[in-house]
């Protein structure tokens, strides 16, 4: 210093001068101005230096640069904002895609509500394609919230993160000082924190003589603070440039001051954010890891929660050598995370053994501690961990990411929980919780026990923990309905709500009821106009429902529909269950679930109340005429007139679906056998030697006589008797047999023979290649239908084909009111749930009714926040949508009446009275019960059911309550095991009835 004020002096005594002489050239320098340029190289260079040290100017400088990168979040779309084009962060968090999800999320019905408004020169830095360089959260994943903000699902959970300097273990942080960045701790270390001059001059100078050819090694100039911007935000997470590497510094500088030119927490929060950030390759079965804690998970399947705490403990034992271990080898394996912890462990071990050595020299550990390390191998682990949702929130986690998956367009669950996004439901967290918790109760025995729930009807018998429940909870809200629960006690991924076809017994009345008011209704429109002689023909000729709606319009041709519509209530059926229906494609009896039925009339109305089986069956029998009687073509004319043209082309395409079933049966039970077990999988294990020849002949026709004895021999591994062979071969190798010859001697179908011989010929046909080569067979094979003798089973057929063609009538209707599969069961029985039902799709059935036969929007995703807290945010809300008229508001409220009355004089009146309002009134209720006894019969030959073999057993109640919810629970049990139980839709019921306080308080506190 004292030299440089010398130099100092000098200068102003020379500039003295020359302002007294006036003149440059009279300047008396003489022997001076080496010395003032010493001088001034020296001031520069001390300014420099204390520069360097101080970072004095660059931080007010760098703080104030910064202080203009802000933003702010606005309504509507921003008219100034841009997005990040790379960087792995950036694509992984969703922000390079914000503009593709506001297209997609378009489409759905969402609309850009609120984004963030960004100052002009944040906005040049992420035009130009840069991440904005403005303060980050190290750890960011898709977070699903309920209705009040409580986190239903955080895929960040399974991530461990320190939260603050202090919570790291002093080791770690020495240890990674003594790796990466030795100088960013020090008291008297650079206040810039970004950037070390010193090392990043020498990387400069190490990989200029690199490139020059010199043998030096590589070195690193990067701090901790420039690392993270290179694996965040540049292109693959590597340095691909100069300029790349000047951006990283210049980002990570304006990131360290972008909250002041004092950066001493800053110091510390780069070390925090790197250990909670750094990439540690991708773990098998596992995914991407990020951060020291999701490492030791990972990779060697440590709780860092029982590690970190080790590496606090004082002194050098066992157990802190043992949590030292693998956190060296993860801070070892950072440049090359891929290769060391994936494949490369043995140059793993030598960087990890190289640091334990480096460690101990430099006193960050002792020598003991060193020594236990030494003899310590790693053990990765043999099973990547899976995370773990609490139960109560799984499913409605699980159903809102399988729907954010259609809205956002993204093809895993694995790349949706990597997006800064927060998700907002209708999910009523605490009733979510409470049904799930009942759901868990109802399978303890000894809950059970003690709860009164092994009445009659409810769960008297089988074992309660192999029931499964579920249901759903929608609530109706001015702009659409939200839903607030979705729970089942099913310990899978699979939603039973939308993804299993349930067969949900009698709640298929309900569908069947709404079909027939609206027919009625039709009537109504279709023979208002009409004259009294018109009414009165066909009340005479018409199908059941025209007919006895003509006869109504005759008495009063004024009547209004709602009018018409209940008296179609009040319709009277037998529900004697001794008479047997053809449907389905053969005869059938039913049964009603009350004996007490058996020998009573009862009215559409009651019918529905009571769920008395026969009733509906022969309404959907009505129902069934209804469509037939409106076929594009003449049934009736079909079914009674031989020489009708259009009889034959039915029976032909009848005769050939027929025929392609059978082929269609074999092939499934043929492929994949091999040639010489096919016989076996015909006749048997051991099949005889006449069933062998016939076979062998009838898939072999050009054979030779002789060669049969060679191919018994191939076939049972033993000669057969020369006689016995010749004899056989007279016998079946006659080649004036047909394939139907063949298949009378060996009693099997001739489709099924025929297969059976194509397949050992070419094991690689398709059934496409079968339907082709078995034309000439299958017509043989419907020869004899076509024969006058057999009117009776063309009638059969064709009766068949007209039923199906009325049930794809009544599909349509079905449909369009939220049935949830392409076709209907062609059978009575439809109308007692063999069609099945999704309670989702029978919620949305209930709510049409509740809103006078409107549609609404059933969202549960009320909003979508892309990167909150970052100059990319964005939120999407739903739209108003319009809300069409898919049922007529008469039926609507015919079948809300109808409803009702099932909870009034019902099967439903165990709930009768339960749900309140704000004020303790009693809401009303109303419903339809299901259950289902599903069983597989089997026949004798005579018709007579042999035995029956379980399937599954189901109960369910679809409900509304007032105006304001509606919804489905059900209970079910699959396979044999059913055939223990005897509960009916009483468990639903008393399942709802448990729940009703918790429901009533909930939606008695509003939004």
């Amino acid at each position: 210093m004292q030299t440089l004020r010398e130099h100092g002096r000098r200068i102003l005594g020379a500039w003295v001068r020359f302002q007294h002489t006036g003149s440059p050239y009279r300047l008396v320098v003489a022997g001076k101005i080496p010395a003032i340029f010493l001088g001034a190289t020296a001031l520069l260079a001390a300014l420099i230096t204390i520069e360097l040290r101080t970072a004095a100017i660059q931080s007010r400088f760098l703080a104030l640069l910064a202080s203009q990168f802000t933003w702010q979040v606005g309504p509507g779309g921003s008219p100034r904002i841009g997005f990040p084009r790379e960087g792995p962060f950036d694509v992984a968090r969703g922000y390079t895609r914000i503009p593709e999800f506001e297209h997609q999320l378009d489409r759905h019905g969402y609309r850009l509500a609120e984004q963030s408004r960004v100052s002009p020169l944040l906005a040049l830095s992420t035009t130009i394609g840069f991440s904005a360089p403005v303060p980050e959260r190290a750890v960011t994943g898709l977070v699903i919230r309920d209705r009040d903000g409580q986190v239903l699902y955080d895929a960040t959970a399974r991530r461990h993160r320190f939260e603050r300097f202090a919570d790291i273990p002093p080791v770690v942080t020495q240890t990674l000082g003594l790796m990466e960045d030795q100088h960013l701790w020090q008291p008297s270390g650079r206040v810039n924190p970004a950037v070390d001059w010193g090392r990043l001059l020498r990387a400069a100078v190490f990989d200029a003589a690199h490139h020059l050819g010199f043998p030096v090694a590589f070195q690193g100039g990067s701090t901790l603070a420039i690392q993270m911007e290179k694996y965040r935000h540049s292109e693959d997470g590597r340095t691909g440039s100069p300029a790349d590497k000047l951006w990283q510094i210049a980002a990570a500088d304006l990131r360290v001051f972008h909250d002041g030119a004092n950066v001493r927490d800053k110091q510390r929060q780069i070390v925090v954010d790197y250990l909670n950030s750094v990439p540690l390759g991708g773990a098998p079965g596992y995914g991407e890891v990020h951060g020291l804690g999701e490492g030791l998970r990972a990779w060697f399947d440590l709780d860092p929660n029982t590690v970190f705490p080790a590496l606090r403990h004082p002194g050098h034992g066992p157990k802190k050598a043992r949590a030292l271990k693998p956190v060296l080898a993860l801070l070892c394996a950072v440049r090359a995370p891929a290769r060391l912890l994936g494949s490369d462990h043995d140059d793993l071990a030598r960087r990890v053994a190289f640091y334990e050595r480096r460690l101990a020299r430099s006193g960050v550990i002792d020598a003991t501690l060193a020594r236990r390390l030494s003899h310590l191998d790693l053990k990765f682990a043999t099973a990547s961990p899976t995370p773990v949702i609490a139960f109560d929130r799984r499913k409605a986690a699980d159903a809102t990411r399988r729907q954010l998956l259609q809205l956002l367009g993204i093809k895993s669950l694995y790349d949706l929980d990597k997006l800064d996004l927060e998700v907002q439901t209708s999910i009523d967290g605490q009733l979510q919780a409470g049904a799930t918790r009942l759901f868990q109760q109802l399978r303890n025995s000894a809950f059970v026990d003690s709860t009164g729930l092994r009445g009659e009807h409810l769960l008297a018998s089988g074992d309660p923990s192999r029931v499964t429940y579920t249901m759903l909870l929608f609530d109706r809200q001015p702009d659409g309905d939200v839903v607030r629960l979705r729970a089942d006690n099913l310990d899978q991924p699979f939603d039973l709500n939308s993804s299993m076809r349930m067969e949900l017994g009698s709640t298929a009345k309900l569908r069947t009821l709404a079909h027939y008011l609206e027919i009625v209704e039709r009537l109504h429109h279709e023979l208002g106009p009409k004259s009294e002689e018109d009414l009165a023909a066909i009340s005479e000729h018409g199908d059941p429902i025209t007919a006895w709606a003509a006869g109504e319009l005759l008495q009063n041709p004024s009547m209004p529909l709602d009018t018409l519509l209940a008296h179609s209530l009040e319709r009277e059926y037998s529900a004697n269950p001794d008479e047997a229906f053809f449907t389905g494609g053969g005869i059938h009896l039913f049964r009603n679930f009350d004996p007490d039925d058996n020998h009573r009339r009862r009215t559409v109305r009651e019918a529905f109340e009571h769920s008395t089986n026969l009733v509906f069956v022969r309404v959907m029998r009505d129902v069934v005429r209804y469509h037939e009687a409106r076929l594009p073509y003449d049934a009736a004319a079909v079914l009674n007139d031989p020489e009708n043209p259009l009889r034959n082309r039915m029976l032909s395409e009848a005769a050939d679906e027929e025929s392609q079933t059978f082929l269609r049966r074999a092939y499934r039970e043929l492929k994949g056998v091999a040639p010489a077990e096919i016989p076996h999988r015909l006749f048997g294990p051991a099949p005889s030697g006449r069933e062998l020849a016939a076979f062998y002949f009838a898939s072999h026709r050009d054979a030779p006589p002789e060669s049969l004895a060679s191919w018994l021999t191939m076939m049972r591994g033993t000669e057969p008797d020369p006689a016995l062979a010749t004899k056989m071969t007279a016998a079946y190798g006659d080649t004036a047999f047909s394939w139907l010859d063949y298949a009378y001697l060996l009693r099997t179908h001739p489709l099924e023979l025929w297969c059976a011989a194509e397949l050992a010929r070419d094991t690689s046909a398709t059934f496409a290649d079968l339907v082709e080569r078995s034309r000439d067979v299958r017509a043989d094979c419907q020869q004899w239908l076509f024969n006058p003798r057999h009117r009776a089973a063309q009638d059969n057929r064709l009766r068949i084909r007209i039923e199906r063609d009325a049930f794809d009538q009544m599909t349509v209707d079905w449909k369009r009111l939220g049935f949830p599969f392409e076709r209907l069961v062609p059978s009575f029985a439809t109308a007692i749930g063999s069609s099945a039902d999704r309670p989702e799709a029978l919620a949305k059935l209930m709510g049409i009714i509740v809103g006078d036969g409107t549609e609404r929007p059933t969202r549960f995703i009320q909003k979508l926040r892309f990167g909150p807290g970052t100059p990319y945010e964005t939120v999407f809300e739903p739209t108003a949508i319009e809300q069409p008229r898919v049922m007529s508001t008469s039926v609507a409220r015919t079948l809300k009446s109808a409803l009702a009355g099932v909870v009034e004089r019902g099967t439903a009146h165990r709930v009768e009275g339960v749900f309140q309002d704000a004020s303790g009134d009693t809401l009303e209720v109303g419903g339809k019960t299901g259950s289902g006894d599903n069983r597989v019969d089997a026949v004798t030959k005579e018709g007579f059911r042999s035995h029956s073999r379980a399937i599954n057993r189901t109960a369910a109640f679809a409900f509304y309550v007032s105006d304001r919810c509606y919804g489905v629970v059900t209970a079910s049990v699959d396979g044999p095991e059913a055939a223990g139980y005897g509960f009916t839709s009483a468990l639903p019921l008393e399942m709802l009835r448990r729940l009703a306080p918790e429901i009533s308080a909930r939606l008695a506190g509003g939004d």
